[in-house]
């Protein structure tokens, strides 16, 4: 990937990373060793849970809402409306499972896992980070630099400015 020079670019790239960190820390949490119910009251794990549920409110009202109001039209009239309408179907499948993990984690915060509710957070969240590392990767391969090509300073100015107040 080339270095992005518009700020938006930069801002979208710094989210994406921090999404990818936390999806990560997700994945390892989930993973063979974890098969146990873990306590999610407990020191890192419990601020796992509360990141996830930070981030996935962000990712999905946030992030996604921004991208399909400001930047999926522009680019499908400039660059490509395939790669957006492939964008926006995978926003659409993944909206539902960010709702049902945030659901989740919201629940176990409260009340610990039960045995289901572990299998059902192990699903769902394994479904999560496989559906948003690609789409992730996705968006920093084609997308962003893409879109850093099309928009001039004074658009990227005003984006980046409401992109950053929408977070």
């Amino acid at each position: 990937m080339h270095d992005l020079e518009l700020e938006l670019c930069k801002s979208l790239h710094e989210d994406h990373m921090a999404t990818l960190q936390l999806l990560e820390r997700l994945e390892t949490a989930l993973g063979p060793k974890h098969g146990s119910v873990p306590d999610a009251t407990s020191g890192d794990f419990r601020n796992l849970l509360t990141d996830l549920v930070t981030t996935m409110e962000a990712e999905v009202k946030g992030h996604y809402a921004f991208e399909e109001e400001h930047l999926f039209p522009r680019f499908a009239a400039e660059v490509n409306p395939a790669i957006t309408e492939m964008l926006q179907g995978e926003h659409e499948i993944i909206r539902p499972i960010a709702t049902q993990i945030t659901e989740l984690t919201r629940a176990a915060l409260k009340e610990g896992f039960t045995a289901d509710g572990w299998d059902e957070f192990r699903k769902a969240g394994m479904e999560m980070v496989e559906r948003e590392v690609f789409h992730v990767q996705k968006e920093e391969m084609g997308f962003l630099p893409a879109l850093d090509e099309i928009l001039d300073e004074d658009e990227d100015r005003e984006l980046n400015m409401a992109y950053l107040s929408a977070k």
